[in-house]
């Protein structure tokens, strides 16, 4: 043995090296002779025996050689295929077929040769599905995880349920499902580490599923969540049955909400409407006013706030001048006029509003619009975009039709409670499982995802659901402390729960999912300061503050301050910013403490009042002060004298900025003005927010 235990390396004596050295030259020289064939085959477009014998010789030595496999097809299509008979043309497929069997004991994994197989199977004229399923069995018997294996055979079932005729073709593809149903609890049963094995399980559940009873399905899913149990317990740390528990009980889906809608300008009118995440638009909301007892649509245009108008979470109507409105002003919101940015969820129904002009108080802006149930007397015809049928009260009935609750992901109740006593049965079994596993990552993340579905079954302003919300919080900082290369992962999601909390009061008192709507009563002053957040989840929610307080956090971008509409002061020391985004784009915004930050250079402080005076607050003369103290630039840049000067030289009119601290500059008032020490200043919370506010 060798120092600190390790075993010596064995070296080869000069002759041994030597004769590997030689021997290997001779295979790269071959390798190498054997490629530059190759490029020339490529090049002259040779398609003969010589040129198919090459890619032959190169794919036995490299049977990943994706472009070697694409030539070898146009060789056989150009130099064989097109001028053989079906006899001829299926013998040279089986032969393909035998070359890459071959090849695949080299390499398994490879794409391209399970690619190559296809190819030649969809070209035959008779292939034999059932000798692939075979052969595909004996490789799954060799590596049950084998991914491109189970790809592979799904491939093959899908194509044999395609060639099923006549009456029993429906009763002999739910035959073959179930034998497939089967062959994963197989492998399953000899190894519950196989996600190939549970992923198509699940593909497979659902077909069988849709011809069961309900009493059927809920047996099933018993016996799901009793295999699911046993494969947790036996092994806590391995994902594969994790997730496929997470797809069985499923998830509610996630419906778009419209929080509110507000007239913030009657001269031209300009509405805003938010929404609690990031959008696009499809179809222009339909603006409709009654001018001379005659309803007309409402000429404007929408545009998201910040830089890029096609996409935000707060969206703004402004008037076409020479257009006007009647006493009263309507808008709709039809389900296909947005899609989210995010996949899966979408806006569940259309939403109306309405907007009395002809009491307006001009100095109370933002005035909230008022919601009204669509197609109850609405000025626009909404069968026009949704063929209703009215019922007795007038309301379409596509927007009241009654519930059919999720249970799990294949079965479903009348009863909310069903779904309900279902979660907590899952997060008894898994918190049976945390205190066992105190430090396994898997069955926390598993508990907070419960948590999170059981949330949505309980009111916002509830007692449970502050415990959820506490517990949920804990759980995120526990994963952080056991799992810390998923730290930011697990911040921001913490971020997003801390959030949640602490907006409570912004939402009205009723269950948070599917649909929120504003809180009649909105407070002007927000104070979320040392709360650890990494970011701004809904920014949407701050439409109605003066004042927003994020000191001591760990916010990374201002970007959020674009959808603040009414916000005068913010404070943003003691955070992780890096560049100044978004100011430009806040149309009242007074004053904005950035101390103590991580700004560093002069073109990220420049870029945050780009366009200044385009944005509303920069063409109505109104101003800002900014507090830059204690960044990187002040140093990198030269120093805060330095800085004024160049800021003044960039002459936007407006901004003020002060570069020194607030505690330097109070320091300095007290010594009269004194130069003195000006080291470094230890990151706490600032002095700005007593003296700013």
């Amino acid at each position: 043995e060798g120092r600190h235990g390790q075993k010596k390396q064995q070296t080869e004596s000069p002759e041994a090296l030597k004769a590997r050295q030689e021997r290997e030259s001779v295979l790269v020289k071959e390798y190498t002779a054997l490629k530059e064939s190759f490029n020339e085959i490529t090049n002259s477009k040779q398609r003969d025996n010589d040129a198919l014998k090459v890619t032959t010789a190169i794919l036995r030595k490299s049977p990943d050689y994706y472009s070697v496999w694409n030539e070898r097809r146009r060789i056989l299509k150009e130099g064989f295929l097109d001028k053989a008979d079906d006899a001829s043309s299926n013998t040279i497929y089986t032969n393909e077929l035998e070359f890459v069997q071959e090849n695949l004991k080299l390499n398994p994994k490879s794409y391209f040769m399970w690619n190559h197989r296809r190819w030649c199977l969809e070209n035959m004229s008779k292939p034999r599905w059932d000798r692939e399923l075979a052969m595909v069995s004996k490789y799954l018997e060799m590596d049950a995880r084998n991914f491109h294996a189970w790809v592979y055979r799904r491939y093959i079932i899908r194509q044999m349920d395609q060639q099923e005729k006549g009456e029993d073709a429906t009763e002999k593809r739910l035959e073959r499902a179930q034998s497939e149903f089967d062959f994963t609890t197989a492998k399953i049963s000899q190894n519950f580490s196989n996600y190939s094995a549970w992923h198509n399980r699940s593909t497979l559940l659902g077909k069988l599923a849709a011809v069961m009873t309900e009493e059927e399905r809920e047996m099933v899913v018993d016996n799901e969540f009793d295999l699911i149990k046993n494969a947790i317990y036996t092994d806590p740390e391995d994902q594969s049955a994790w997730l496929y528990n997470l797809w069985l009980i499923g998830r509610e889906d996630k419906s778009i909400s419209i929080p509110g809608a507000y007239a913030i300008s009657f001269h031209p009118l300009e509405i805003v409407v938010t929404f609690d995440e990031t959008v696009r638009l499809r179809n222009s909301f339909t603006m409709s006013t009654r001018v001379d007892q005659t309803v007309v649509g409402l000429e404007g245009e929408w545009k998201a706030t910040g830089s890029d108008p096609s996409v935000g979470s707060v969206w703004i109507f402004q008037q076409t001048l020479d257009s006007t409105y009647g006493s009263t002003v309507e808008l709709i919101i039809f389900p296909d006029d947005v899609c989210a940015v995010r996949a899966g969820s979408k806006l569940a129904a259309a939403t109306c509003f309405e907007l009395e002009t002809s009491n307006q108080d001009l100095e109370s802006v933002p005035s909230r619009l008022s919601r009204l149930v669509v197609g109850k007397n609405t000025m626009y015809d909404v069968s026009k975009r949704i063929s209703p049928t009215s019922g007795s009260d007038g309301t379409v009935e596509t927007q009241k039709q009654a519930p059919k609750y999720l249970v799990t992901s294949l079965t479903g109740s009348d009863k909310h409670e069903d779904r309900v006593a279902l979660l907590d049965r899952e997060i008894s079994t898994v918190r049976e499982l945390v205190e066992i596993e105190p430090d396994c990552k898997w069955p926390i993340q598993i508990l907070s995802t419960l948590l999170t579905e059981l949330r949505k079954t309980v009111s916002i302003h509830s007692p449970r659901a502050k415990d959820i919300d506490d517990e949920s919080i804990e759980l995120q900082e526990k994963l952080i402390s056991i799992d810390p290369l998923r730290q930011e992962r697990y911040e921001d999601r913490r971020t997003q729960l801390v959030f949640d909390r602490e907006t409570l009061k912004i939402i009205k008192g009723s269950r948070r999912f599917p649909e929120i709507e504003f809180a009649d009563v909105q407070s002007k002053d927000l104070d979320l300061s040392m709360r650890g957040l990494t970011h701004i989840p809904i920014s949407s929610y701050f439409i109605h503050l003066e004042t927003l307080n994020l000191d001591s956090n760990s916010i990374t971008s201002t970007r959020f301050l674009r959808n603040l509409l009414s916000v005068k002061r913010v404070i943003l020391s003691n955070n992780s910013i890096e560049r100044l985004e978004g100011v430009q784009h806040a149309p009242c915004i007074e004053f904005l403490a950035l101390e103590n930050n991580l700004i560093s250079k002069w073109e990220d402080v420049v870029a945050g009042f780009m366009f200044w005076r385009e944005g509303k607050l920069g063409r109505t003369g109104g101003t800002v002060k900014v507090m830059l103290g204690g960044n990187p630039v002040v140093e990198n840049e030269g120093g805060e004298y330095v800085l004024e000067q160049r800021w003044a030289d960039v002459g936007e009119v407006g901004v003020e900025i002060q570069w020194q601290t607030e505690e330097h500059r109070l320091a300095e008032e007290a010594t009269g003005g004194a130069g003195g020490d000006k080291g470094d200043v230890p990151r706490r919370l600032s002095t700005v927010t007593a003296v700013g506010l």
